[in-house]
């Protein structure tokens, strides 16, 4: 399936997930500050069923998104402010992460969590990958 137009309000997607038990696509979208949510029947220009966006939500410039199915969590890695973030899997709109993750206080410079592009959850292992 292809899905793209204006609609979408895709502004440089980067890594994408989709959920193996609903097919819904999971988008982040590093420029527009946003995770977006498609159905997993959606093609072609189609607003997003979903978008998790705003001041509260810790989002800037995300590059990474993983899917955990058995914890029933999104993890999002932010490319601008060195962190990881975690949403219930339904989360929707201006929501703050359950969970923070990151080596230096917010604002600050880290020297040990760098600019994250991707991550990945290991669920045999009960670890999450973060490449720096």
């Amino acid at each position: 399936r292809i899905i793209k137009g204006p609609k979408t309000q895709m502004d440089w997607p980067a890594q994408m997930a989709i959920n193996p038990d609903t097919g819904d696509l999971y988008v982040a979208n590093d420029m527009g500050h946003s995770v977006l949510v498609f159905k997993g029947t959606d093609q072609g220009n189609v607003a997003p069923a979903r978008i998790i966006k705003g001041n509260r939500t810790g989002l800037l410039n995300p590059s990474g998104v993983f899917v955990d199915t058995k914890n029933r969590e999104l993890w999002v890695s932010n490319f601008g402010n060195s962190s990881a973030v975690v949403y219930p899997l339904n989360a929707d709109g201006n929501v703050s992460p359950l969970r923070t993750i990151r080596s230096a206080p917010a604002g600050k410079v880290s020297l040990k969590f760098g600019k994250v592009e991707a991550l990945a959850y290991d669920e045999g292992r009960d670890q999450i990958w973060v490449p720096n």
